[in-house]
Formats: C-alpha cells, sequence, structure tokens
C-alpha cells in the first residue's frame, strides 16, 4: 500500500521536525552562531542551564539527526565546517528547550489529553501527520487516517517483526505533540501583548505609496565652505566627543599570539589516494564499464555533463579536449584532487572557442606613443622571426592578468574581448601572430594557438586527497608538544626556535570570529578567561590546529578622549562647516517672499543650483540624495508650494520646497489592510520573539563544558 509505505519511510523524518519544532514555531528566523571544538573526555555532563543538565548523549544524538538531516538534503557528509555550525545549532536548540521548558513551568502552562484527541481527531490534524495520508492527486484519504487511529497497531506490523512498535511510535509521537502544543500555548502567550494599530497600519501603508514631489536647493559644505574659514578649539572637540560617547564605546577586547598547525595529506596520503585511483584507472581500462568504477570510486557522483572550453580548469582542458571519444585520461590533479576522466561524447558547439595569447603595450602622451608603436613593431617582428612569445610577454606585457603566464589568455568565445581584439583573434588563423591591434587599453600583440567549436562530455571518478587520521593525530601532536614547550618557557622564543611563525590577531567580547582564524566561539571563551601570558591548549580550527597565548587584555570603557583627539577634529570641522551652509541657507531663505517659489534663489545668487527630486516615497531612495531621514522628514511636513527652513543634511543644508504629495487612497488602502496586518504583526512578533528569547538567554545561568570534549 503506497500510502503506508510512505508513512512507514517517513516516521524518522517526522521524528526529526518535531525536534526542531520550536525553532520553526517561536524562534522564526532568529540567527545561530557557527562554531565547535575538540576537547578532551572527562565526563558526560555537557553543561547547564539554570541548574538543568544538557548531558554529551543527548547533544550528540540531536547531532545526529542534525548531520542525517543534512546528509539527506544534501547527498554527502557534511564537512568539518558545517559540522562546527551542526554543533553549535544543536546546543543553541538544547539551551533554548531548557529555557522554554522552565517558562512552561512557570506559567503553569499545561495541556490536557483531551486537547491532543481533539487536535488529532479535528477537522485540522497535525499536518506532518496528515501528508503521509494524500494519494497520487493531492487528495487527503480520511478513511485511511482513521483506520490508522483506531488501530496503529497493524498498520505497522505490515513491515516490522516487532509487534509493539507501533504502539511506541503512537505513545513517542503523542509526547511531541503535547510538547509541540505547549510550545504553541507558550509563544500565544509571549506575544498575546503584540498590537498593530490602525495609526501604524495607516502610516505604514503611506510610506509605502504616498508620493512627494520636491524641489530643493543643496548646500553643499564641502565645496561652501574651506577648512580655513572654519575654527576647531580644544573645547569644540571635548564637546563633540561627550555628545557622541555611545559611538566612543569599546567592547573588552584581547590581543592573541598563535601558532598555527595547518591539516595537510602527507607524502603517504597522497600516495595512497594515488595507489586508490590507479586501481580505478585500472579497471576503467581493463573494459570495466566506467560510470560503475564511478560509482564504485568516486566521492561525488557523475554520470556526465558537456563541458565547453574555459568550463575547466587548465589542466582539465588541456588533456581532455586532447583527447578522443570513448578514450580515458588521467589520472590528472586538478584542484579540487585526483580525477579520472572519460570522454564519453562529444557534439559542435554554438559558439566558436580561440586559445590566444598576447602582449599589450599601454599609450601615454605624444612621445611615450611613438616609442610605443616603434617597441611593437620591433616585437612583431621578433614573434614572427621564432623568438619566444611567453618570454617576451613576461619581458614587455602590461597585462597584469597575463603577462606572467606568458600572455595566455586561456579560450574564449565570441564577444568576450573588446572589439577590436575580438575581431582580429577570430579572423586569424591558428599559428598566426597579428597586430599590432589598437584598443582602449593600447596596442595588443596577438598570438592565436587553437579554434574549436567542440563541447565534450566528460564523466570523472574524483578523489580528494585529505590528510588521514594518522596525519591529523600526528598534527595534533605536535601542537601538544608545542603547548607543553611553550607553557614551561616563552611562547614567542620557543616558536622562533621551532621554525613556527608566530600570527597576531585580536578579537572583541561576545564574538566569535578570530581574524586569520575564522569564526570559533570557543576560543573567544578561552581568551576571555584567562590572563596575559596564558598558553592554551590546541584548539581545532578550520583546516588545522592552533596554540594560542594572550599578550593583551583590555576592558570595555570608553575611548579616552586624548587617544582620539586627532581623529574627531575632521568630524568635528565638518560639523561646523555644515553648520555653517545652514547659516548661509537661512541667509538666503530670509530674501524669499512668501509667495516666491524655489527657482528664485538662482536670481538671488547664480551659483545656486535647484534641483527636482522627482516622485519619491518615504520608504525609497532620492537620487542624488538617498535616504536621508532629515530631508524625507522636513519634505513630508510641508504643504504643497511651501518652503522649509533650512534643514542640516549629511553632507550639508537643504532648503526645500513640497510641489505635490498625493493622496492616500482609502479604497486601496481598505483592499490591503488585512494583508498588510498580517504581515506587520509578524514582524513584530518575530521581533517580540527574538528580543524575548535574547533576554531569557541574558539572564539563565548557562555553564557551558564544551571546550573539554572532543568531538
Amino acid at each position: 500500500m503506497p500510502i503506508m509505505t510512505r508513512m512507514r519511510d517517513s516516521m524518522p523524518m517526522i521524528l526529526f521536525g518535531l525536534l526542531i519544532a520550536f525553532l520553526i514555531t517561536i524562534v522564526f528566523d532568529w540567527g545561530m552562531g557557527y562554531f565547535g571544538l575538540r576537547g578532551s573526555d572527562r565526563t558526560d555532563l555537557l553543561g547547564k542551564v539554570n541548574g538543568k543538565k544538557i548531558s554529551y548523549q543527548e547533544f550528540s544524538g540531536l547531532i545526529k539527526n542534525f548531520t542525517d538531516a543534512q546528509k539527506s538534503q544534501g547527498g554527502q557528509d557534511p564537512d568539518e565546517t558545517q559540522l562546527r555550525q551542526i554543533r553549535d545549532q544543536a546546543w543553541q536548540t538544547l539551551v533554548t528547550q531548557r529555557l522554554v521548558e522552565d517558562e512552561i513551568k512557570r506559567l503553569g502552562i499545561t495541556v490536557t489529553d483531551q486537547e491532543l484527541v481533539d487536535w488529532v481527531r479535528g477537522d485540522n490534524p497535525p499536518e506532518d501527520l496528515k501528508r503521509n495520508f494524500v494519494d497520487s492527486t493531492g487528495q487527503f484519504r480520511k478513511d485511511l487516517y482513521d483506520q490508522f487511529l483506531d488501530n496503529p497497531g497493524q498498520f505497522f506490523r505490515e513491515s516490522e517483526t516487532d509487534p509493539e512498535y507501533g504502539s511506541r511510535w503512537l505513545a513517542q509521537y503523542e509526547k511531541s505533540l503535547r510538547q509541540r502544543r505547549l510550545q504553541e500555548k507558550l509563544q500565544s502567550l509571549v506575544v498575546s501583548t503584540v498590537r498593530v494599530s490602525d495609526g501604524e497600519l495607516r502610516q505604514r501603508f503611506a510610506e509605502q505609496n504616498q508620493k512627494f514631489d520636491a524641489q530643493y536647493a543643496f548646500f553643499d559644505a564641502g565645496t561652501l565652505v574651506k577648512d580655513e574659514d572654519v575654527q576647531v578649539t580644544d573645547a569644540d572637540i571635548k564637546t563633540y566627543y561627550e555628545e557622541n560617547l555611545e559611538q566612543y564605546k569599546v567592547e573588552a577586547s584581547r590581543k592573541l599570539k598563535y601558532v598555527l598547525f595547518p591539516e595537510m595529506p602527507s607524502a603517504a596520503d597522497s600516495a595512497g589516494r594515488r595507489k586508490d585511483m590507479e586501481d580505478a584507472a585500472s579497471k576503467a581500462r581493463g573494459g570495466e564499464d566506467f560510470l560503475q568504477v564511478v560509482y564504485t570510486y568516486s566521492e561525488k557522483p557523475d554520470s556526465g555533463a558537456f563541458f565547453r572550453h574555459g568550463e575547466l580548469s587548465p589542466q582539465l582542458e588541456n588533456a581532455a579536449f586532447q583527447a578522443k571519444v570513448g578514450e580515458i585520461v588521467g589520472p590528472v590533479l586538478d584542484v579540487d584532487g585526483l580525477r579520472l576522466i572519460k570522454v564519453m561524447g562529444q557534439r559542435t558547439s554554438d559558439k566558436e572557442y580561440v586559445h590566444a595569447s598576447h602582449i599589450l603595450l599601454t599609450l601615454g602622451g605624444e612621445q611615450d606613443s611613438n616609442a610605443v608603436k616603434t617597441l611593437a613593431q620591433t616585437l612583431l617582428k621578433s614573434v614572427r622571426e621564432g623568438k619566444d612569445f611567453a618570454a617576451l610577454a613576461k619581458q614587455y606585457s602590461k597585462d597584469p592578468g597575463s603577462a606572467q603566464q606568458g600572455g595566455n589568455l586561456g579560450w574564449f568565445p565570441r564577444g568576450r574581448m573588446v572589439p577590436a581584439f575580438d575581431a582580429a583573434a577570430f579572423k586569424a588563423k591558428p599559428g598566426e601572430i597579428v597586430g599590432p591591434v589598437r584598443s582602449q587599453f593600447g596596442l595588443h600583440i596577438i598570438k592565436v594557438h587553437a579554434k574549436d567549436s567542440r563541447e565534450l562530455n566528460l564523466a570523472s571518478v574524483i578523489m580528494k586527497i585529505t590528510a588521514s587520521s594518522q596525519t591529523k593525530n600526528d598534527l595534533v601532536d605536535r601542537a601538544r608538544d608545542f603547548a607543553y614547550v611553550a607553557k614551561s618557557s616563552d611562547f614567542m622564543k620557543e616558536a622562533q626556535a621551532m621554525g613556527f611563525d608566530a600570527k597576531e590577531t585580536q578579537i572583541s567580547d561576545k564574538s566569535g570570529v578570530i581574524p586569520g582564524v575564522g569564526m570559533n566561539e570557543s576560543v573567544s571563551r578561552w581568551a576571555f578567561s584567562n590572563k596575559v601570558g596564558s598558553i592554551s591548549e590546541p584548539f581545532d580550527i578550520t583546516n588545522g590546529y592552533a596554540v594560542f597565548t594572550v599578550t593583551e587584555a583590555k576592558d570595555a570603557g570608553v575611548k579616552p578622549l586624548d587617544d582620539i583627539k586627532e581623529s574627531l577634529k575632521p568630524q568635528v570641522l565638518r560639523k561646523k562647516k555644515i553648520e555653517k551652509t545652514k547659516q548661509i541657507a537661512a541667509d538666503l531663505r530670509s530674501k524669499l517672499a512668501p509667495n516666491d517659489s524655489l527657482t528664485r534663489l538662482a536670481q538671488i545668487d547664480p551659483s545656486v543650483r535647484v534641483q527636482s527630486t522627482g516622485p519619491f516615497t518615504l520608504l525609497g531612495a532620492i537620487p542624488g540624495i538617498g535616504r536621508d531621514p532629515n530631508f524625507m522628514g522636513a519634505a513630508s511636513a510641508l504643504q504643497p508650494g511651501e518652503i522649509s527652513s533650512p534643514v542640516q543634511g549629511m553632507r550639508g543644508s537643504y532648503l526645500i520646497q513640497l510641489l505635490s504629495r498625493s493622496v492616500v487612497d482609502s479604497a486601496a488602502y481598505a483592499s490591503q489592510r488585512d494583508v498588510l496586518h498580517s504581515r506587520l504583526v509578524q514582524e513584530k512578533r518575530s521581533r517580540f520573539l527574538s528580543d524575548w528569547l535574547a533576554k531569557l538567554k541574558e539572564n539563565a545561568d548557562i555553564e557551558d563544558f564544551r571546550d573539554y570534549f572532543r568531538f
């Protein structure tokens, strides 16, 4: 029975979905970070949330669920970076669950058995259960659904040898439904105070739809006021500093030095992969079906695809397009590992491709241009006489992208290059050298190597060359040895003695970003819980390990005025210059009569330019102005025909005259009100829930022992 088979096969995904129901129904798009670490196995206690334990077993089980789900979607195991993300997602999920359980208990939220019965038996049953009883026409089979509810045991006995499997599954599913309903009730209670007023709706509708049109005169502080016309005193700087203290707050920070132990395959690892690839090549060349060899050996499924020139790496390009249909090429060392390729077929492309090299000579003034033209003719004669084109390109070409490759531009289709170059290259025959060809970049001497219109169908066996477990263990041992010696001596001294290049980085509090290393919350936690001079055990980072030492520690606070005084001068100068433009604008504004148009300013002062905004909304941007909130706020407060007082903008000051303001369409508002209301309610609830959850975490007593475990 297809429906029953679908039901049985989807049970693991149903249970996995229930594990993360809270993240979907409550947190919406609330983001998770990307962290992870290996430590040492000391205990099953991974952490505590307000005294409630999180066990390693529970954590690893959730990681397995997340990993299996990602693998089922992507078709392959997650890499180390993705595993770090999964570990942190699992941790954040468990922390959230503990906090939610506390809130449910504190608020006395309960779910009765009858509520669950009404939900499952009602007109709107749980969607994850309901979808398993939809037939091929998309219809919900209520009859089969009711049969399942009446006797779930027989439903599973068709394929399960355990007669109690159905009852146990239903009991587990019932428990999950209860938890989901508890969370839904908590969510409803948390957001119950969220309201959207009619005023908010009208304002959002107006911001999206009401059109304004204005003209303005802009008084640019950068051109109207010279630096020497403004005096900046120490008192001005101090006042500016005190008015903007929030901008100069600094988080706690740590300066670190570290030695990196990159995870790279050893010679033995490379030799082992090459032997595996040679085995695959031997079978393929021995007559075994190539796609079966791909299935057996390749790390990525590949049944073949058509490739044009320029779509492969140079090493694969050269090997593949020199082969015949049916020929097996390789192994070839490519950027993603070893490849064994079979040319499965070919076809003619609708595009012609050219492989060419060039020498570019740039043109300067009149005298320089004559010298360049002479040099171009000399080089053209030399290469036509047999001189090494690549060597001359390296010596003379001014194209930084190709000069070091001997002028090689690779393969390109018609239209890729500038017109003059394109025409010359496609007109020339393979082996021909043409030029000098003039373009906006200078003079080109072009050598055409080949032309081709083929597309090849290639299938590949792909094997990555990665560090083996033994290589990784050896690397960890090296890192541990260094950490041990450094702790008993001096970090920098031992790094130099052992030939390591110690790097420096700085991190700020509440951030898992380690410049030069990447995301790693464990390093941040260690750095902020240790003193200057502390030396870490090896940390597992992206593509290797690192040993850190704390070289400087700064607490949170405000940057001292003396430290930033010089950097504040340009800001104070700019502020005072803008204030002067405001006075210039005010003086001109006073010369306008009550009924004058803003365009009269040009008669009063010909240097003033009056411009038009064109129609704009308060949620949009104005060409030439952008989103200047002061400008938009002032314009929206005017009546048509009214001229504003001077408005201070981000680069100077404005005088604004509102030309027109469209009337808010009441009928359109009425027709869109419900949709707009739902959208605003969802936005406000999402923000409210995110803030609520963040506050819960901020106030919670969270103990994180993940650094003591090796994952």
